[in-house]
Parts: structure tokens; C-alpha cells; sequence
């Protein structure tokens, strides 16, 4: 008797267990017994069937709204993770097994573009590192920590995730051994403290505190200390003492001290705050002032996301009209679903089963725009844009697909480029949107578990006369220059040294052969600040 694996559908999870029981096989593709929402798959099916069983589930995903996946045995979990990744619409799973998480299992996590939180008994802290720097999850464990000092108890600290994630604590008393203990332990696994709170203040616990954040390396954090009931001479003194003794680590890591007072301390001294209280409405009247002008641009911003949304909607509805069924895959096997008591017949969707007539396409979107040149797609991001093309580089920077003004700009080649015979180099630029339109998703090409994968790197650029495809050959950042925006070449050998100069600035070495007939393309956008350019090159492969 064989394992086979079962899916169960709730509202918005989809749960998947193990069971030691029989599947008929003669029944796995028939459609009038399947009930969508207890599904059974035996192991070998799924393996040898891997990715019709993920198109089939994919779309039950998409069409019932689900968002999580539980999974309830650890023994089939990196299977389940495998069709998990091919999910877009899960952004969550649950591990129910009380066992905490391999290293197996959160290298297929990693593998993930879309989870942003996971659920689990318990983590080695170092794989959870790796999590939340790689891929900014959120990881809430279960597992539960005896609490013997009162340092925990105050703070709640009860879990891992608990302490890991935990930005503000609060020192109410003087430390025993078992409070020391934990407060070392803490500051050593925490990862995300922000505020340091002293309502009981000692010398020996400023010291400590002080002590834990250097030898940890600690940055970004206020050591907030509260006057009532304590001696405010033994506080400046002590502080100030520490301040300049530790001035270089204090202010390249940004550690600051904050005095907070009752209110009867600043009733006794209102007299000699007079001053200070003018000089502080002055300061907030600048703030308001300030804040009012964010507020006008932040509302702009609002405003030209909209209008940018709006189009982006018009495009799709463009290529879904333009997108039609694929006869070069005979060999795939239908999905049947009973949707309320009727059988509905379709095939997965897939880049082997789909594909976009782009003559269609680009005939419409010229219509829109004459300026359109191109269609540029990346996998895996949200980079799924037409192409265009001014007189000036400045125009579309500024300028959404419509020509409307928009601070969001709009994808646009240079416009030194020849758009119909293509030169050595062509370049598209875009800018680098936080909320992740434009080049804003460019920042997934930088992650390791993004460019591994041979099929991400493979680039979709056409124009209205050419169907083309680019494979990346180099990835990097750069302060700001324009030695990779040269577009043409008066000899092979200028060209090939251009080549070898990209290459060699790549954060990874990929195996991708281009010789003096090649042509690439190169997509360019801003970093982190506006000094630092990320750029990605890619050569033509397919025309």
C-alpha cells in the first residue's frame, strides 16, 4: 500500500496531508468522481505528472480565492513545496507538524517569489535569518519558552518569533543573575529592536545595555530613560560619561539617548521650559510646514499611480484579447473541473500551451501611441511592459504610455537606439518604482534564487517586425556612469572589450556565449538612491 497525498479546500487554505490508503489510478482522470474540494493524488502520480497536477490545483487556486497552504506531515513537504512555488496567488504556509524546520526544506522556501509569511513550530535562527534577509518573510513559530526571569515575562517574550521580531523592551527592575542571563540571550537573537525603555535606572544597568549593543553590533536604537523616581544627577552624569567615551560608535551606528519626564516634574519647572516650548513650536510650525508639503506629493504620487494602473488595466485587456491557444502541444492533457454540477473542459495555461499574437498586439497599442517600439517581458517580476520611444530620453521619464504627465514615467528605449534594425546595444530604461511598477520588481534579477533559475533569465523583447528572445549574461550595480550606454561600435574589437567589461562587473558568472555579431540588450534603472544604477545585459538568442 502506497502513500498518496490529499487535498483538502476551506475557505482561503488549502490543506494537503498524507494518507496510507489506496487511489484508484483509473479514477485520477476521471471527471465525473473528481471532488475539487477532497482531491487525491498518489506520489508517483504527482512526480511523473508534475506539472499538469500544478496547472489543475493552480486553477482551483485562483478560481476559489485561496491565499495559504497548510501542509500536516514534514515527510512530503519538500514535494509540496515544489508546487507551492509554482503558486503565485500563496502567500502563506502553515507547517502543522510540531518539528522545526530543516535547512531542505528552507532552501525550497527561498526558491519562493511570493510567500510573505510562514508559520512553523520552530527555526534554527540562522535559517531564519536566512529567510529574512533573503526574502523579507515574516516567521511566527509556536514553540513556547519556559519564562523564569522577569525580564521575559515583562516583555512577553514566550517564542522565538516572539523574540526575534520584537522591537521595543521595557526594564522595570534591577537584574538578578536569570535576567542578565535572558537580556544577553535576547540582544544576541533579536533582530529587529528598536527602543531600549529604562523605568528603573541603574548604573549597572545603563552599562549593561551598553555593553550588550557594542559587543553584539547593535545600530539604530534609543535608549529611552524615564526621570520619575530616579536621580536625574546620576543619570546626566552617567550618560554623558558614556556619550563621549563611545561618541565614534554611538553616532556611526546611530544609538541615542532619550529623557522622558513626569508630569509633575514639568509642572515644577515650567518656568524654565518657557523658552524651550517657543523654540519648539517654532520647530513644529516647520515640521507642519514640511509635512503638508510631503502630504501634496504624496497625494500626487497617489494620483499618478491611478492613472498608471489604469492603463496598465487597458494593456492586459489588450493582450487577453491577442492571446489565444497554441496548437504546437497536442500531447497535453486536458483539465476537467465540475464547477456547480457541470463539467468544464480547458487546458493549463502555460508558456508550452499560450502564446500572444503580437502582430495584434502592436497594432493596437500604436493606434494608442505611435511611439511604441517594443514589448519587453522578464519572468517572475512584474515587468510586462510595452516598449517606447521619444526624441529626448527626458520625455517618457516624465510621461506615462499616454503622454500624460506622471512622475512614474513609463518603460522607454534611448533614443539613440534604432528601433527596427536593432543596434550592438540596446538600452531600455525605467524608473525604479517602490510600490513595484516600472523597473521597481528589476531588484528580484539581484537575488540568487531569482537568477538560478535558467528559465527566469530568459528575456522576452519584441518589436512590431520581430519576435525575440535575450538570455542574461551580466548583473551588477554601479555609482552612477555611462560607459554601459554606449549603443554602437567602430570596430568588433571596441565591441568586445565592452563585452568583457560588463561581464567582468557581473555579480554572477553565467555560461552564455556572445561573440563580435552579437547584439544585446540592457535594461537600466536607479538603486537604493538615485547614485547607483542597477543594470542587467542580456544577449540575443532567438529572432
Amino acid at each position: 500500500m502506497n502513500y498518496n497525498i490529499v487535498f483538502k479546500l476551506t475557505k482561503d487554505t488549502i490543506i494537503i496531508s498524507q494518507i496510507k490508503k489506496d487511489v484508484n489510478q483509473e479514477n485520477l482522470n476521471n471527471t465525473n468522481i473528481i471532488d475539487v474540494k477532497d482531491l487525491k493524488f498518489s506520489i508517483d502520480y504527482i512526480k511523473e505528472n508534475f506539472e499538469l497536477v500544478a496547472n489543475f490545483l493552480n486553477v482551483i487556486i485562483i478560481k476559489k480565492n485561496i491565499e495559504n497552504v497548510q501542509i500536516m506531515n514534514m515527510d512530503i513537504a519538500l514535494l509540496i513545496l515544489d508546487l507551492v512555488n509554482t503558486w503565485e496567488h500563496i502567500n502563506k504556509v502553515i507547517f502543522k507538524p510540531d518539528k522545526s524546520l530543516t535547512l531542505d526544506i528552507v532552501l525550497k522556501l527561498l526558491d519562493n517569489n511570493y510567500l510573505k509569511t510562514i508559520e512553523c513550530y520552530d527555526i534554527n535562527n540562522y535559517l531564519l535569518d536566512r529567510l529574512v534577509m533573503n526574502k523579507n518573510i515574516k516567521v511566527k513559530t509556536r514553540h513556547k519558552y519556559d519564562l523564569e526571569s522577569e525580564f521575559m515575562k515583562t516583555n512577553l517574550l514566550s517564542s522565538y518569533s516572539e523574540i526575534f521580531y520584537k522591537k521595543m523592551i521595557i526594564i522595570t527592575k534591577d537584574f538578578d543573575d536569570n535576567d542578565i542571563r535572558d537580556f544577553q540571550n535576547f540582544i544576541a537573537l533579536n533582530n529587529n529592536l528598536k527602543t531600549i525603555k529604562i523605568v528603573k535606572y541603574s548604573n549597572e544597568i545603563l552599562t549593561l545595555v551598553i555593553d550588550e549593543i557594542i559587543k553584539n553590533k547593535r545600530s539604530n536604537i534609543k535608549i529611552e530613560i524615564t526621570e520619575k523616581n530616579n536621580e536625574l544627577n546620576v543619570i546626566f552624569n552617567t550618560v554623558n560619561y558614556i556619550k563621549k567615551k563611545y561618541h565614534k560608535y554611538f553616532d556611526k551606528n546611530n544609538i541615542k539617548f532619550k529623557l522622558t519626564y513626569s508630569k509633575e516634574y514639568k509642572k515644577n519647572n515650567f518656568f524654565k521650559q518657557i523658552n524651550f516650548k517657543l523654540f519648539t513650536s517654532i520647530l513644529v510650525f516647520v515640521v507642519l510646514v514640511s509635512m503638508i508639503s510631503v502630504s501634496i506629493d504624496t497625494y500626487i504620487q497617489y494620483k499618478d499611480q491611478n492613472k498608471i494602473d489604469e492603463e496598465l488595466s487597458e494593456i492586459d485587456n489588450i493582450l487577453d484579447r491577442f492571446e489565444i491557444v497554441s496548437d504546437i502541444d497536442n500531447n497535453v492533457n486536458d483539465i476537467n473541473i465540475i464547477d456547480k454540477g457541470t463539467l468544464i473542459t480547458t487546458k493549463p495555461k502555460s508558456p508550452s500551451v499560450y502564446y500572444t499574437n503580437f502582430d495584434g498586439v502592436f497594432k493596437t497599442l500604436l493606434d494608442k501611441n505611435k511611439d511604441t517600439v517594443g514589448w519587453l517581458e522578464v519572468k517572475n517580476t512584474k515587468i510586462k511592459y510595452p516598449v517606447v520611444q521619444a526624441d529626448v530620453n527626458s520625455y517618457y521619464s516624465g510621461r506615462d504610455f499616454n503622454k500624460k504627465k506622471n512622475k512614474m514615467g513609463w518603460i522607454f528605449m534611448d533614443y539613440r537606439n534604432n528601433p527596427t534594425n536593432l543596434d550592438k546595444n540596446t538600452i531600455i530604461y525605467g524608473h525604479n518604482i517602490k510600490s513595484g511598477i516600472m523597473f521597481g520588481t528589476i531588484k528580484y534579477i539581484f537575488n540568487s534564487s531569482w537568477y538560478k533559475k535558467d528559465s527566469n533569465r530568459l528575456i522576452t523583447f519584441n518589436t512590431p517586425t520581430k519576435n525575440m528572445k535575450w538570455e542574461i549574461f551580466s548583473i551588477y550595480q554601479i555609482d552612477v556612469t555611462e560607459d554601459y550606454l554606449q549603443n554602437e561600435f567602430t570596430s568588433d574589437d571596441e565591441f568586445m572589450k565592452f563585452i568583457d567589461m560588463i561581464k567582468a562587473r557581473s555579480i554572477a558568472k553565467f555560461d552564455v556565449d556572445i561573440n563580435k555579431d552579437s547584439k544585446i540588450l540592457t535594461l537600466s534603472t536607479c538603486g537604493k538612491t538615485s547614485e547607483v544604477r542597477q543594470v542587467v545585459h542580456a544577449v540575443l538568442i532567438e529572432e
